[in-house]
This record gives C-alpha cells, structure tokens and sequence, in this order.
C-alpha cells in the first residue's frame, strides 16, 4: 500500500504510478474539500482506449490498471462533504462511540478485576461461533448429500441414512450444548454489569475530553493515553472485600486521575469549562444528585434576555441583569422574583449584589431558602453576578 498527503512534494507524480502500476493507494489527512484533479478518479470518469482504459489526472492521460485501489481518509471528527463527494465514494466512520468504548472498557476492566472471568466469557464467545460453523458445515454437507443421491435407490442408500443419523445426532448435541453456553453467558453477563459503572464512567470522560478540541485546536488526547491513565487508577485503587465498594472507589479514582491529567494541559480559563461539563455529565447521569429541568439547565448555559421593560435599578443593576432577569421569571417558581427586587428589598438586594462573593451569603426575604436548592441559586447568580 503506497501512503500519500496532498500536502507532500510531487504527490501528483505518485498518484500517476499508483494508478498505472495497479497499487492500493491511501491519501491521508485530506479535509472538506478535495483536490479537484482526484475529480476523474471519484467519479469514475474512465475513457476506453483499445483494450485499456484512461483516465485524465491534471494534463496526462494515465492508463488505468484493474487493480488500482483509491482510500482516502480525514483526521476530522465530523467532516461534512459535498453530496457528490458521499455518493461517489463508500464513506465508513471508523470514530469510536460512547456505547462501544464503554464494551470495550468494561471487558478490560472485567480482564483486570476477574481475569478468570473475562477469559470464560471469551472461551464462551469462541466456542459458541465454533458451534455455528460445525451447524452450517452440517447443513451444507446433507444438502450435498442430498443432491448428489439417486432419487431411485434413496431409501436403500445405507451410507446416506447413516450420515443423515449422524447429522441429526450431532446437531441435537450441539443445540444441548448451545442451550447451556446460553444459561453460562447470562451468569457470566450479570457478574460482569457489576463493573459496568467502572467502564460508563470511562467512557464519558474520554468523550469529555474530545470535545475540547472545540474550546482550542492544541487540545488533543488519543485513547491510547487516555487508557494508560485510565488503568493507572485501577491500579492505584485500594482494595475492599465488598465489590459495591470497589466499583465505587474505582469510579471515583478515574474521575480525579483523568481530571488531574487533563488539567495539567489547560489553561486556566479553559479549567473551569472542563469543570462545569463534568459536572453537567455527572448531574445528567445521576452521579450528582441535583434537582434541575431542562429549561433551567437552558437558562444557566444560554442566559436569555428580555428587553421591553426599562431597568428601574440603574443606580446599581446593569440593563443586562434587569434584562436576563425578565426571563428568569418565565420559569417555574421564580414568577416574582422582579417584584421582589424592585418593590420586596432592593436595598438588601443591592448589598447582596455587592458581596465579594454572593454564592456564599443567604439571598433576602423568601428567596432565602433557595439555599435548600442551590442550582436555583445559581440561576439569581447567573442573572445579577454573572462574574461569580
């Protein structure tokens, strides 16, 4: 297989030979946008001359060998090409996805927790493919069997009943053993679901750390880091005699062990990003028992604004806060929040607003027992402190 990328010195000249010679040719590193001398090769724009076929790349006509293969490939986690581009080509996503990082690392995590285990699941999974194939091998030689007969003297045919016996004999045996592998598979199933928390936290972490490529270009991290400190943390997870208790320390140690990781490349504006997503997961997946719904979690991210009413606190509020504010009130249980703040206490909200750091003081009047929900709390924050 030859290798190329467009950005390298003479590329052309070797796309020619590929081409020509008849070799498996992969571009690699290619983006949205694809060179438009590739333009006859994608869409197949061959010409026959004589017995061969051609096809034109830039200026030269270059005899097309049968066995020319063309692969391209992009480091692009979702590239987005033109509808001709995905009809002439077979585009096949090789990225890894959350359910299926979570399979992988939980049959890792099962290999280091109970090797016995993970191996009996794969001596299972082996044997049961073992089983189709000896079924099919079956079939396929009783149909031969049959077709190669003479239909005048089959039932006096003794070596064809004894196979069709044996057949039957061994296929019976097989369903037997097939049915227990069965009841074993969904034992050993149940034993492994027990780290299945292990491995879902894993997953989520490495997602998290993907999508910070988004915040800055020079935030990549690979699987294969990520996997080596992942198994850093088992390793370094203190043993307990009750597996409820293992799989919860073994969470906890991945989450602090990749969260440490990660931040040593941050900066520290981009921490607290990183903070808040990992809170937002945990939050989302019931880790972090918190009360929220979707429209607050909306509000908090997006912080809307409402701008037809005239601010009446100018002397200390911002247009902006006012502003957010008449959208806070639109949700459940915050309805007079603004009518508290300009006719309830503005002066005990004024010296709430002024705090050095309000989160830690109690808000006035009722709103005081936002305390008892604090991602209430941070909603206020987010419309009068949105410094904080």
């Amino acid at each position: 297989m030859l290798t190329i990328q467009l950005s390298q010195k003479g590329w052309l000249k070797r796309v020619e030979m590929a081409v020509s010679n008849g070799n498996v040719l992969m571009i690699e590193a290619i983006g949205e946008e694809i060179d438009a001398i590739l333009d006859p090769l994608l869409s197949r724009q061959f010409v026959k001359k004589g017995k061969g076929l051609m096809v034109k790349l830039g200026a030269e006509d270059v005899e097309l060998s049968p066995h020319f293969q063309l692969y391209l490939q992009t480091k692009l986690s979702n590239p987005h090409y033109k509808p001709e581009t995905a009809a002439q080509c077979t585009i096949i996503n090789f990225i890894v996805t959350e359910s299926g990082l979570e399979d992988q690392l939980l049959a890792s995590v099962v290999k280091v927790e109970k090797p016995d285990l993970e191996q009996e699941k794969e001596e299972l999974v082996t044997k049961q493919n073992e089983f189709k194939i000896t079924l099919a091998n079956l079939e396929a030689a009783l149909l031969q069997n049959l077709s190669e007969a003479d239909p005048a003297t089959i039932l006096q045919n003794t070596a064809l009943i004894e196979s069709l016996e044996d057949t039957k004999k061994t296929s019976t045996e097989i369903q037997e053993q097939q049915a227990i592998a069965k009841e074993t598979e969904v034992t050993i199933n149940t034993l492994r679901e027990i780290y299945r928390r292990v491995a879902a936290e894993g997953a989520m972490l490495y997602f998290l750390l993907i999508v910070l490529n988004n915040v800055a270009h020079m935030y990549q991290f690979s699987l294969e880091s990520f996997q080596t400190f992942f198994f850093k943390a088992i390793e370094k997870t203190a043993a307990f005699e009750e597996e409820e208790h293992r799989v919860l320390a073994l969470r906890d140690s991945i989450r602090m062990t990749i969260y440490r990781w990660v931040s040593r490349g941050l900066f520290q504006r981009h921490k607290q990003i990183f903070r808040c997503q990992l809170t937002f997961r945990l939050m989302q997946k019931k880790i972090v028992n918190v009360e929220y719904t979707e429209k607050e979690m909306f509000f908090l991210l997006n912080a809307p604004a409402k701008t037809d009413l005239v601010n009446p606190l100018k002397e200390w509020l911002p247009d902006i806060s006012w502003f957010t504010i008449q959208k806070l009130i639109e949700l459940e249980s915050f309805e007079n929040f603004s009518a508290d703040l300009v006719g309830g206490a503005p002066t005990r909200f004024k010296d709430w607003y002024n705090e050095l750091q309000p989160e830690d003081v109690k808000l006035p009047l009722d709103w005081k027992i936002l305390e008892q929900r604090f991602f209430g709390k941070l909603l206020v924050i987010r419309c009068l402190r949105p410094d904080r």
